[in-house]
């Protein structure tokens, strides 16, 4: 997507690097500031200057433990296979404490901190500043204030989710001397303080779409959402240290203490008040959007009836959609990771091929889509793939041998170059697709949560039910949505609004963290494995097993064969259209459409004319069904062209991936004794060697 800020070559010369120092931050000149900040554009264009380090802020440990490793999203490879599993299993074993991509996220924050540090002490001693303050309305001036305030406390709000408690410092750096007396700050005081700076600066902001301020910038909507983020992971389960003086905050306690890495599993003691002010900021941006929505209705016309997938088509489309309060934009051509990591997955080559590789990091458990997802739900469809693009503009069926692009298991399906309005084939990691960073549905739910928590149920049931109904047809709205939600309160309540966000929001790097808050990994972990232990199981006994809470089968085997959808109805577009809910096995469409969102591009066929019309997209029989392969059934299907190919039985063959490997770290052993679980990085060493005996390391990682 066309970025929306002109990155200025004079941004980057600006921020010249001062004395090495173990936080790495760099900062300009004196002269260089009193320059840059003249006027508010000039401002914004060092603003730009972040966005562009923001590109790839928190990729690298979003990739490696976010979007992998929750009770619904794994990674593709053999747990050996990469050293990043150590971390998203809970530290099985230990791992260098300069692992590269936490050292970078660690640096990157920082940088960035110290980046908006000076520009918000440059832009408060501007009197054209202080008179926009003093007047009480947003300006260019006070936007971009609030820019910087709001990276800043984002950059934060990574730092503690990833390591815990944190040094901090909310003044320009720009000697070495500055640093010599910081130690680690409580993340009761980091949240507190950031809070504080937002809600002050947030008021005097543009709303999304106000003074052409778009989801591509950070706005007063956004920074309204950052500040429920922050208060309610204030007011959730963290990991904290032992050792460690939290002053005079007191905790709710799971299980026990952990005397080998000294932690313990807890949450603040006042938690409810931190989450009346989630509920508070988010209410404010549900009801002062700008220009953002929750997309409810599907306006492509008569063919098109989901309005969820709607929301990433715009992305596809390099269009910034309604839904976002940020997104991370991107310019075709240039480093994108979405959807190479993240979307359906290719076989093609590095370039030129229809589509480009992409590898497929964010998968998807089994138990999560046959056992979580009702038949009636219209987000299973969108949210996992079942056939990736072999990078010849046709299918491929998925494989669960460990692996990635068609191997690795069930992938993501949100993002698919299949789907793309103008396909780019010239290179890979370059499709110009945003990062959808924050969506209504994600605020919605979360303040569905923050209600609930405190008693609201009302306006908990009002969130929650506005975000479900757009998964259902309107035939379905009863059953799925209005009795289930009446039919539920108190902890029912709370933990269906959690089981929301994990369908909802799946494939997004949002559910590892919400377990944690919830104060639910432990037993999430634990029903997960069991889970998995179960249906391979059963797949090993019967060769099928049914998920008793869809009722919804999957087998050892599926039957497959390559059609011409056109000789089955010339109307038929796979990529957008969708399974109706009444649509029988026997019906002749019925094994191109089920499962829906799949196929590929009608545009590649025009490069690849040596491609029979039959061999580009896939009929499939038994996904959902046990086919019993010495049965009647299987050898009409074979009769009639399909052929029996390998699906859970792949699993059987590499169980040790699908069941014990497993958060690793965290055994049953863990769980009966009421361990916290171990999720927090490591503090890189430079940090510790450097900070004369201020930063010590916690959580049972080496100090070198």
């Amino acid at each position: 997507m066309k970025k929306l800020l002109v990155i200025f070559i004079f941004t980057n010369l600006v921020f010249t690097s001062c004395e090495d120092d173990y936080l790495d931050v760099s900062a300009p000149s004196n002269v260089d500031e009193d320059f840059v900040f003249a006027s508010p554009e000039d401002a914004q264009k060092v603003m730009a200057g972040i966005y562009d380090l923001w590109y790839s802020l928190d990729r690298k440990l979003y990739y490696d433990l976010e979007v992998v490793g929750s009770d619904s999203e794994r990674h593709p490879e053999n747990y050996s296979a990469q050293l990043r599993h150590i971390p998203e299993g809970l530290f099985a074993s230990e791992i260098n404490i300069d692992y590269g991509n936490s050292k970078d996220t660690w640096t990157e924050c920082y940088q960035i901190i110290n980046r908006c540090n000076i520009m918000l002490e440059s832009i408060e001693a501007k009197e054209e500043y202080q008179n926009a303050i003093t007047q009480g309305t947003p300006s260019p001036w006070t936007q971009v204030y609030g820019e910087a305030v709001a990276a800043r406390a984002t950059c934060y709000k990574l730092l503690v989710r990833y390591f815990g408690d944190v040094p901090y410092f909310n003044y320009a750096i720009r000697t070495t001397a500055q640093t010599d007396t910081l130690g680690l700050s409580s993340r009761d005081f980091i949240y507190d303080s950031e809070i504080a700076a937002l809600q002050e600066a947030t008021p005097l902001m543009y709303r999304l779409g106000e003074s052409n301020v778009n989801a591509e910038r950070f706005s007063g909507t956004y920074a309204d959402a950052i500040i429920g983020r922050l208060a309610f992971d204030a007011a959730g389960y963290q990991l904290r240290r032992t050792d460690f003086d939290y002053g005079s905050v007191s905790f709710d306690q799971i299980g026990v203490d952990n005397g080998t890495w000294q932690a313990k599993y807890v949450r603040r003691s006042d938690w409810r008040d931190y989450m009346a002010v989630a509920k508070e900021y988010y209410l404010k941006v549900v009801n002062n959007p700008g220009s953002a929505y929750l997309i409810e209705n599907d306006d492509r016309g008569e063919d098109f009836n989901n309005p969820f997938q709607r929301n990433f088509q715009y992305l596809m489309d390099l269009e910034v959609s309604p839904e976002s309060l940020y997104e991370s934009g991107y310019t075709r051509g240039f480093n994108s990771d979405f959807p190479y990591s993240f979307g359906r997955p290719s076989g093609g080559g590095g370039s030129n091929a229809y589509p480009t590789k992409n590898y497929g990091q964010a998968r998807i458990y089994s138990s999560f889509y046959y056992g979580d997802f009702v038949t009636e739900d219209k987000r299973r469809d969108v949210t996992a793939c079942i056939t990736a693009n072999s990078g010849a503009a046709s299918e491929r069926l998925i494989d669960f041998s460990p692996g990635s692009r068609e191997k690795g298991g069930l992938a993501m399906n949100k993002l698919d170059e299949a789907r793309f309005s103008d396909p780019y084939i010239t290179a890979q990691r370059r499709s110009g697709c945003n990062w959808q960073q924050l969506r209504m549905a994600d605020v919605m739910l979360d303040l569905a949560y923050a209600s609930a928590a405190i008693g609201d149920e009302a306006t908990a049931k009002a969130y929650l039910e506005q975000v479900r109904s757009r998964a259902f047809n309107q035939e379905d709205q009863t059953e799925f949505v209005t009795n289930y939600i009446n039919a539920i309160s108190g902890q029912d309540l709370l933990d269906a609004i959690a089981f929301e966000r994990k369908l909802e929001l799946a494939g997004e790097g949002k559910t590892r963290w919400d377990m944690i808050l919830y104060g639910t990994m432990p037993e999430r972990i634990v029903a997960l494995r069991n889970r998995q232990i179960a249906m391979v199981n059963g797949l090993k006994t019967d060769g099928f097993y049914t998920f008793p809470e869809t009722g919804v089968t999957i087998s050892n085997y599926i039957w497959t064969k390559y059609v011409d959808i056109k000789d089955i109805d010339p109307t038929l577009d796979l990529l957008t259209k969708e399974t109706p809910n009444d649509l029988q096995p026997s019906d002749p469409i019925y094994p191109v459409l089920v499962p829906g969102w799949r196929g590929t591009s009608d545009l590649w066929t025009d490069y690849i004319s040596t491609l029979p019309s039959d061999e580009v997209n896939l009929a499939i029989r038994g996904l959902y069904e046990y086919i019993d392969p010495n049965g009647t059934l299987a050898a009409e299907l074979e009769a009639d062209g399909y052929v029996r190919s390998p699906w859970g039985i792949n699993m059987i063959e590499n169980e040790s991936q699908y069941t014990s490997d497993i958060f690793r770290g965290y055994p049953d052993s863990f769980f009966s004794a009421g361990e916290p679980p171990r999720y927090i990085m490591p503090i890189p060493s430079e940090t510790i060697s450097q900070s004369n005996g201020l930063i010590t390391q916690g959580y049972g990682h080496a100090s070198q």
